[in-house]
């Protein structure tokens, strides 16, 4: 299942990601939409996001009666599904209302909102069935980190090659609203009122104080279609090659894997229990997990959104900073994405996400506290490199932690990433509704969003992490922690050293190396220790006459 050829075919579905920008619209500076109005788009987008994800994930986990489909890939097809759904939505997304550019804003947000809402369904099949088919491939735990950190990886790569022609196509041409006056530079020219903004107390100038600043305005809205028509085809580009290039593998029916073992290294392994869609939400860490990932992707897209708002407004830069600070920002995630396998395995999880939080933290204060020309013309550049940093560590160590919830329980793997982008979308859609409702159109309200709103969103990941330190994610509840004491070893680290009974009789002579034993062949009177396992308590585990056996042992013992 899980091969060379795959791992690096998997991640190529992700470019699709190049097309979406939370479903905002060109900018509201090129629509000449206010914040309501902008905000209330992406309300409606992610509000769609957030009723399709539960549902693809219902359908996604259900077997496929029909034949074509069925060899195809039950993830595969939902994948191409959304995948034409973006392909013929989007490009509307970016382009002038077509038939409506003169009415009323709110006659334009119900044309957008449209568009939005298919986007947005097609990407919830994308999105979901990708993640899926994660825990489908492999259920080795270093393996799913490793294709999540390759996937997040070429979502950053996606991301820069946006931004790439982003800048490549908004400095082809002149602007109209471009002044070609040169007597007015960023960097030498004094602000009339230095004061008036304590980021450029210096004497940096703002945008609109200078007349060679190219800003962003209507006439751009030409260019924004051309990205957006580039960005469709990248994206269908790659997905072909994932299409292509990875198969998946064949969907058996719960049914019949209840009635089906499997041969691992000459002996019988048990299926696990299967989880209907209610059981999932019987079990605490499904909770959690669920608001750990929700405070993971408000964080990274909260300040994917304000990183460019806060450059253009509060920082008053050129739009090529709008380009070249967010550039910065992805690529120092990606560069984060290359080693985050190492870390987790060195680590584990959860100290791994706690070290995201505090990174994401450390770029938030940043930006409260940054000023001055320094701060502007190469801080702003290391802040982006710790948010950028702290995002992809918490995005990948947040897919991982939900792939270890699912564990082998493959069959509701879609419908638990549904539900955690159901909790993300409709919290981020909330807040960031408020956030633009409140917005006082003062210059500094974007270092407040970006300082406040992500920091707290760190604090909260933090405060989940502490609370699951005790938790065995996986485990499901009632399960015996026999299951954890016999589970195969996933990394090297945890082959040599650990302290096993099972591994310690296999070492002692008593079972063959090559035999992995379950825990009914590990006899009481072979090693004592295997008592106090209480073999009685997992009669599920083992054939009657051992656990007979081992309680008459026991019995014994105590006499």
């Amino acid at each position: 299942m899980y091969t060379r050829t795959r791992k690096f075919n998997i991640p190529t579905h992700h470019p699709n990601r190049s097309t979406k920008r939370y479903g905002i619209p060109s900018p509201p500076q090129v629509l000449l939409f206010d914040s309501t109005v902008a905000g209330l788009v992406l309300l409606v987008g992610q509000i769609a996001d957030g009723v399709s994800t539960p549902i693809v994930g219902i359908f996604s986990d259900k077997q496929n009666k029909i034949p074509i489909c069925a060899r195809y890939g039950r993830r595969k097809v939902w994948h191409l599904l959304g995948t034409v759904l973006v392909i013929v939505s989007f490009p509307f997304i970016y382009s002038n209302c077509l038939g409506c550019e003169d009415l009323d804003q709110w006659s334009q947000l119900a044309y957008y909102s449209i568009f939005v809402c298919i986007f947005q369904f097609g990407w919830a099949c994308v999105q979901i069935s990708h993640l899926a088919l994660i825990p489908d491939l492999t259920s080795k735990k270093h393996q799913r980190t490793e294709l999540n950190s390759i996937r997040y990886a070429f979502t950053v790569l996606s991301n820069l090659t946006v931004f790439t022609i982003t800048f490549f196509v908004l400095n082809t041409g002149a602007s109209s609203s471009q002044n070609t006056d040169g007597n007015c530079t960023l960097t030498t020219s004094p602000s009339p009122n230095p004061t008036s903004n304590p980021i450029l107390s210096s004497g940096m100038v703002r945008a609109d104080e200078c007349s060679s600043t190219e800003t962003i305005g209507p006439e751009d809205a030409n260019k924004f279609r051309n990205i957006a028509l580039i960005c469709v085809g990248v994206g269908a580009a790659f997905s072909l090659i994932f299409h292509l290039g990875v198969r998946e593998p064949p969907y058996i029916p719960s049914k019949e894997q209840d009635i089906v073992s499997v041969e691992d290294q000459g002996t019988k392994k048990q299926q696990p229990r299967k989880m209907k869609k209610v059981d999932w939400f019987k079990e605490l860490p499904f909770y959690q997990i669920a608001v750990l990932y929700m405070a993971t992707r408000l964080y990274v897209n909260l300040y994917q959104v304000y990183i460019p708002l806060y450059v253009q407004e509060t920082l008053s830069l050129s739009e090529t900073f709008i380009a070249t600070v967010p550039f910065a920002m992805y690529l120092a995630g990606f560069l984060g994405s290359l080693v985050m396998k190492e870390i987790n395995k060195k680590i584990g999880r959860k100290r791994t996400f706690a070290l995201g939080c505090l990174v994401g933290i450390a770029g938030c204060l940043w930006v409260w506290f940054g000023q001055g020309d320094y701060y502007v013309q190469w801080g702003i550049f290391l802040v982006a490199t710790l948010l950028g940093i702290g995002g992809s560590t918490l995005l990948i160590t947040s897919l991982s932690i939900t792939a270890d919830l699912i564990g082998s329980n493959v069959e509701g793997g879609a419908f638990v990433y549904g539900f955690m982008s159901l909790v993300d979308k409709f919290s981020n859609g909330i807040i960031i509704m408020i956030i633009q409702d409140s917005n006082p159109e003062e210059s500094w309200y974007y270092r407040s969003v970006i300082t406040f709103a992500c920091g707290a969103s760190c604090v909260l990941g933090l405060l989940v992490t502490i609370s699951l330190i005790n938790v065995k994610v996986g485990r499901r509840r009632g399960e015996s922690i026999v299951l954890d004491i016999l589970e195969e070893p996933d990394t090297l680290e945890e082959e040599g050293g650990i302290d096993n009974p099972a591994l310690t009789i296999i070492s002692d002579g008593k079972i063959p190396m090559d035999v992995k034993p379950n825990a009914c062949q590990l006899r009481a009177e072979d090693n004592p220790s295997m008592c106090q396992l209480g073999l009685k308590d997992i009669p599920a585990l083992c054939p009657k006459e051992n656990s007979e056996k081992a309680e008459e042992l026991e019995t014994k013992r105590d006499g």
